[in-house]
């Protein structure tokens, strides 16, 4: 019930924009600030192996090349959780990471953009072990383990709200990693409700 409370609501996000438009011009940066909610995409065989909703802080910096896209880099710190389940039996693990993203914002229209961008994510301190079936001895691994990460990111943006010189976004994501161990469940998806603004607007 709780995937579909979730699903339901970045629909009614993006359902419920106002008609509050941005249009891209060659030589415009903006900067998004805010807090990042999000969960690992895991649902184990067990019906009480559930991933936990999470809270971090992103800052996502776009330059646009024309009047359809923009160069985007972001930043996103988390506590992210990794999952590996063998044979019914699964470790957790937990360790904070920044997630640092470099891609391509398409803006499908003034109201709605999309992006898909290549990231690496990097370790910061120690994993801490949150669940785990199996004896000292016998532990298996997880990605937390890896200083770092790679992968790919998709996300939507949507104004929710604009005055005359802030605007709150709601950006949706979802962090595919192609460097998982086998039987690994890690990536995140999420929500960030951000405040953009015009840090160089061309004249």
């Amino acid at each position: 019930m709780t995937k579909y409370k979730s699903l339901l609501f970045v629909i009614l996000t993006v359902l419920a924009t106002e008609a509050f438009a941005y249009q891209p011009k060659s030589g415009n940066v903006s900067a998004t600030l805010g807090p990042y909610f999000y969960r690992t995409n895991f649902e184990g065989s067990r019906t009480t192996d559930k991933a936990p909703i999470l809270g971090g802080f992103g800052i996502v910096a776009i330059g646009d090349l024309d009047d359809h896209g923009s160069l985007e880099v972001s930043m996103i710190y988390m506590h992210q959780i990794y999952y590996r389940e063998v044979d019914k039996l699964y470790m957790a693990h937990k360790i904070k990471r920044m997630h640092m993203t470099m891609g391509y914002r398409w803006w499908v229209n003034p109201y709605f953009s999309t992006s898909l961008g290549f990231f690496s994510s990097y370790a910061m301190g120690d994993y801490s072990i949150i669940h785990s079936d199996y004896t000292p001895g016998t532990a298996i691994d997880t990605s937390a383990e890896d200083v770092t990460e790679y992968g790919f990111d998709f996300s939507f943006e949507s104004e929710l709200y604009k005055t005359e010189k802030f605007v709150v976004v709601a950006n949706g994501r979802y962090s595919l990693s192609v460097t998982p161990k086998s039987h690994e469940r890690g990536d995140p998806y999420g929500i960030m409700i951000g405040l953009r603004y015009m840090v160089q607007g061309k004249q």
